[in-house]
């Protein structure tokens, strides 16, 4: 639009310099400009605002001659046409004179000046093919500069320049169709180079017959796209590439309008989904997603909508059989010139046996902790057995002893007892993952009761410092009670002489830091890069299972530890968890 108007402005500088009147009409017809004799001629400057040639120029049937609307009435005038290429599309001008009219040799100099310094073909023939103009683009285009082509037919060209050959039989051709058609056509033209390159041409053919239908004159306007035609030629190419890729990846790859709905979907959905691209085109994605994915995925949706960014989320999909396909896909949103999301890009990919080596690893990882604390939990489940035991003993052998008492501490025991063993089954049992907002005090609370007993066996104190204000986080509960407990299991490990295990959480940063510190043997610093590898580990009886599990639930809670140990001082590990 901005080059429209600053062609458009340079041509009014132009046609104010002529001295007869000029009007110039857009390809609708409308009045595009008009030069300052016009307004003259009219005496009315808004006379022409708004309308179309034909209400204000009536043409006669020869032609050249009609009347013009003016303030006073009408008034005879005698007009000549041509044609005017801005920017993209072909406008008309009109020059209009009062009768008598005397054609000026400087206005028609003025107009071919005008038609040579555009960077476009221009060529006028008359019905038998003969040029009647041609502008100097037409010589430097076919290696003429300077050549008169007035009188020249393209057959005449041909033999002038035989390189060009194919060229002008091919316009002698196409010119006959415009004839037979009488109408504009438009086409594609091509001018071979002298270094093996091809010259690519938009091409308007205008046929003009005189009132009894014989052929009057034929209007050539010629625009170089050369460099459109290689940018469309390299697009395809590249279309084709990336289609190739996309139709034979492993992978699904998915374009999604910005509600979500898909607009392509590559063949591997069948093998995912045993679905065929065409059974989900125009769906959403929504349909056939697992009722505890949903959430997860719609605020991943609202991120991606939100302005140009990258997710990656796993979820579950129905395959057609009816059971679910755990997925993982990462998608990016593209935005137009404004920054408005137009377009999402997902790339999926079936992570079943991940998911399912994973949950493998976090149950032996369960498993082994529980294991580790049947010792401690035994051990404080004998301290109340025993009181029980000689509580019962002595009410068997005195029959006069005031058992009230004795009661209430028995109660008490055997509540111990239930609350212990309640916690540890909660742990043991397998736990539906499921995100919700949770309150990360109340998980430090139940994690501490639950290590208690085995740290007061190993002579350890926790103690805690939460900040009042840490927020709610977006989480799986028990997920991240699993990284509590190991990391609280490796600080009571790492002190074979007892000390103080302190639990710190503090907001820094938009982020929430959960740090568990401890006065224990430090970790070498060669050994802290290794703490998340599988099976790595410094205890003798250890599966180094534990850091790596707990790291991959941080990572899938968009979060990740931190480790900073001085050897013989102690370690502190941080848990960094995102808002949201």
């Amino acid at each position: 639009m901005e080059a429209v108007s600053k062609h458009m402005n340079y041509i009014q500088l132009f046609i104010d310099q002529l001295s007869d009147a000029v009007l110039l009409v857009a390809p609708d017809h409308k009045i595009a400009a008009v030069n300052r004799h016009f307004l003259d001629l009219t005496e009315e400057a808004d006379l022409h605002k708004g309308k179309s040639i034909d209400e204000i120029l009536l043409r006669h049937m020869d032609g050249d001659e009609g009347t013009l609307l003016v303030a006073k009435g009408f008034i005879s005038v005698t007009v000549s046409e041509g044609l005017l290429p801005v920017h993209e599309e072909i406008y008309r001008y009109f020059i209009v004179k009062e009768q008598p009219a005397v054609v000026h040799s400087c206005q028609e100099s003025l107009l071919k000046t005008l038609m040579d310094i555009v960077p476009d073909f221009i060529g006028i023939k008359d019905g038998e093919g003969r040029f009647i103009f041609a502008n100097e683009f037409v010589g430097e285009l076919f290696e003429l500069p300077g050549f008169d082509f007035t009188g020249k037919t393209d057959a005449d060209l041909a033999m002038i320049r035989p390189y060009f050959r194919d060229v002008f039989q091919y316009c002698i051709e196409t010119d006959e169709q415009v004839w037979q058609a009488r109408e504009i056509v438009r086409c594609e033209e091509f001018v071979p180079e002298r270094d093996g390159g091809t010259r690519f041409f938009d091409v308007y053919k205008i046929p003009v017959f005189n009132p009894d239908g014989t052929r009057k004159n034929l209007l050539v306007f010629g625009r170089e796209i050369t460099e459109k035609i290689k940018s469309r030629v390299l697009l395809e190419e590249s279309e084709a590439r990336y289609r190739l890729l996309a139709e034979n990846a492993m992978d699904m790859i998915t374009t999604h309008t910005p509600d979500g709905s898909f607009t392509y979907v590559s063949p591997a959905s069948y093998a995912l989904l045993g679905k065929k691209p065409e059974e989900i085109l125009g769906e959403s994605g929504y349909g056939m997603l697992h009722p505890d994915d949903e959430e997860i995925s719609r605020m991943a949706h609202e991120a991606l909508i939100q302005g140009p960014c990258t997710k990656t989320i796993p979820f579950r999909l129905q395959h057609k059989d009816g059971h679910y396909v755990w997925l993982e896909t990462s998608c990016k949103s593209i935005a137009d010139d404004t920054g408005e999301v137009v377009e999402i890009i997902g790339v999926t990919r079936d992570i079943s046996d991940r998911k399912r080596s994973e949950d493998m690893l976090r149950q032996s990882d369960k498993l082994s902790i529980v294991g580790q604390l049947a010792a401690s939990v035994a051990h404080e489940i004998r301290n109340p057995l025993t009181s029980l035991k000689g509580f019962i003993q002595l009410l068997q052998e005195s029959k006069q002893l005031d058992a009230a008492n004795y009661y209430t501490i028995m109660d008490k025991e055997l509540n111990r007892i239930d609350q212990i063993m309640g916690q540890l089954l909660l742990l043991a049992k397998p736990q539906v993952r499921t995100y919700k907002k949770t309150c990360l005090k109340e998980i430090v609370e139940f994690v501490e009761t639950l290590l208690q007993p085995e740290a007061i066996v190993q002579n350890v104190r926790i103690n805690t410092e939460l900040s009042a204000e840490l927020p709610l986080i977006y989480a799986e509960e028990n997920e991240l009670k699993q990284v509590l407990i190991n990391l609280l299991k490796n600080a009571i490990d790492s002190m074979a002489i007892g000390g103080e295990i302190t639990i710190r959480g503090e907001l820094l940063e938009d982020k929430i830091h959960l740090s568990v510190e401890d006065q224990g043997c430090g970790i070498p610093a060669d050994h802290i890069q290794k703490m998340c590898e599988p099976f790595y580990t410094t205890k003798e009886k250890g599966t180094g299972l534990g850091l790596m599990v707990s790291s991959k639930i941080m990572k899938e809670h968009k979060g990740e530890l931190k480790f900073e140990s001085v050897e013989g001082k102690g370690t502190t590990v941080r848990m960094i968890l995102p808002l949201s």
